[in-house]
């Protein structure tokens, strides 16, 4: 890792999967034994379960969130607040996953960071590229334009709010991933960023996430490399004997 200090980091993206009814036993499966773990664990559910998941407080488990809305409050019907998030108990919300960029205009995801450190949240931001732009070997510029994009006005003071997940769009639910060498030096590159833009040592406390079909199988390569300070998982995060494999491999 970059830095001694931090923590290493495994965030849970549940998506459109599982019932409330099902999501705190789920929720204590995924996490069973593993208590003791040196390793900073958020799951972040569907809105309607987070209410259900408060009680994962008591096991050290982290709530997170998969989006919020660019305004406070406002008519927006089927919108939910960061304020309402963190009145929710939630510590985090992912913004600008590439399943969310197909929906929501490039321009509302600055707000969203805005709305959500304003509502005391802390923000997982996706960025990655298609296959196109791997292909033809650009898939840093690709991934600068994004960070350079949504990060353009936000105050240094707030970066520290920040985890980054870099998570290649060609390798999520495909089955394909990226070598934890190519995985490497894309987090090397995002760490050279935030050092250029931010200074060394918010650079150095960054953590930086992989993200694309993280398995049990991959991720002691994956905890190996320098700059990748953990993993944001998908479809493994709602098996539980796969996330606990994944936790085990970056403690």
């Amino acid at each position: 890792m970059g830095s001694q200090e931090k923590k290493r980091f495994i965030a849970a993206n549940w998506k459109m999967h599982s019932k409330p009814s099902e999501a705190l036993a789920l929720a204590f499966e995924l996490t069973d034994g593993l208590e003791d773990t040196n390793t900073e664990v958020v799951i972040c559910a569907p809105f309607t379960h987070l209410d259900r998941l408060n009680s994962l407080k008591s096991k050290g488990i982290i709530l997170g969130a998969q989006n919020c809305h660019f305004a406070d409050k406002g008519a927006y019907t089927g919108e939910i607040s960061a304020t309402m998030l963190s009145d929710l108990g939630c510590q985090y919300v992912i913004i600008g996953h590439s399943e969310r960029r197909n929906l929501d205009t490039a321009e509302s995801i600055p707000l969203r960071i805005e709305q959500a450190i304003a509502a005391g949240l802390k923000v997982i931001f996706c960025c990655g590229e298609p296959l196109h732009y791997r292909k033809v070997h650009q898939e840093w510029e690709f991934v600068l334009s994004q960070l350079n994009h949504d990060f353009d006005k936000i105050e240094a003071s707030h970066f520290p709010k920040i985890v980054i997940a870099y998570e290649p769009i060609w390798a999520i639910g495909t089955g394909l991933t990226a070598s934890p060498q190519q995985a490497q030096e894309m987090h090397k590159n995002i760490r050279k960023w935030a050092e250029n833009k931010f200074g060394i040592l918010d650079a150095m406390q960054l953590r930086i996430l992989y993200g694309g079909s993280v398995k049990a199988s991959n991720s002691m390569e994956l905890a190996a490399m320098h700059d990748i300070d953990g993993v944001l998982v998908g479809g493994a995060s709602l098996i539980p004997i796969e996330f606990r494999g994944i936790i085990r491999a970056f403690s």
